[in-house]
């Protein structure tokens, strides 16, 4: 409750900084760093009391920690021996825009091609800045790897004109995959690489249907002997992809919530059906959520940034 009393109180500068930051870089204004992100922020906490200041400017600080790229290795007991120590860089909602900006994701980037990815998946929420979305895209395609970039949709790319959006990936040699899926080959294997549309708002029944019926469709093609990975930006595609004996699975889109305990979400007995944060398994269905490397608000607790490296072994 403590949490969401100072996020509340709060809110009002964030919501304000949002809406003015398409201003501001029209303005011409230089792009503000890191630095002067923080103390920007932080002078908002006067408005906070005293006890709780110490906390949210921790949180405040932690939001602007360099995005960790933990390794996460999975195990299957039949893994192609192509694909033994491949490594995905899974990248989620970047959300470039006021708290994280491509000068951010281009050091992130740099960081990632030291890593060698052989493939990097983006699950949604790619750029909050219209103007810069062409720009993102530019710069995650930048990245060498050996089989390629791919990406699947999210709502905010929904809430900032798909139309654009989708005519922004037309532009580079990303694949976006909705509703689809594509066999990448590797040595002898294939890899299949399937991607979920989403539906937008994950509420009423007709919501579920959708995403039910996107998962349903995108691994639809998979041959029967290709190891199967889908991208999708929700990470209760797991409940519908499971039974199609589906691999694995990458998504994003609840930051964790934020906030987090040992790794894991400090919300995750209160939703376990959400799979917040972290790794999951239903049947021989093997599902990563990532907290994503931007916010929603400019501040986590014990729930950093991350930009996890996803290797795959054989049992």
């Amino acid at each position: 409750m403590e949490f969401i009393f100072y996020a509340a109180l709060l809110m009002t500068p964030v919501v304000l900084g949002v809406l003015l930051y398409d201003r501001w870089r029209q303005g011409g204004t230089e792009e503000p760093s890191s630095v002067e992100r923080r103390r920007f922020l932080s002078r908002g906490l006067a408005v906070v009391p005293a006890l709780g200041a110490v906390g949210v400017s921790h949180g405040i600080y932690t939001s602007y920690t360099r995005t960790r790229m933990p390794t996460v290795p999975l195990r299957y007991s039949d893994l192609p021996a192509e694909l033994e120590g491949l490594k995905i860089l899974h990248l989620s909602d970047m959300h470039i825009g006021p708290y994280v900006q491509l000068a951010d994701l281009e050091a992130l980037l740099a960081r990632a091609a030291q890593a060698a990815p052989d493939l990097i998946a983006i699950t949604g929420d790619v750029c909050d800045h219209n103007p810069e979305y062409l720009a993102t895209l530019r710069l995650l395609e930048s990245v060498p790897t050996r089989l390629g970039t791919y990406a699947c949709l999210g709502n905010h790319e929904y809430m900032r004109g798909i139309r654009r959006i989708r005519r922004h990936f037309d532009r580079t040699a990303i694949p976006l995959l909705v509703n689809e899926g594509l066999a990448v080959p590797v040595g002898a294997a294939t890899l299949y690489l399937g991607g979920v549309d989403d539906p937008r708002f994950l509420r009423s029944p007709a919501s579920y249907a959708q995403l039910r019926n996107s998962v349903e469709q995108a691994v639809s093609a998979s041959p029967s002997d290709a190891f199967t990975a889908l991208l999708s930006h929700r990470s209760q595609a797991l409940d519908y992809a499971a039974p199609t004996g589906t691999d694995l699975i990458l998504a994003g889109h609840t930051h964790g919530f934020q906030l987090g305990m040992a790794g894991r979400s400090f919300f995750e007995p209160f939703f376990p059906e959400r799979y917040i944060w972290g790794h999951y398994e239903k049947g021989i269905t093997q599902l990563y959520t990532t907290a994503g490397v931007g916010h929603w608000l400019p501040f986590r607790f014990g729930c950093p940034p991350e930009a996890p490296i996803i290797t795959l072994h054989r049992a």
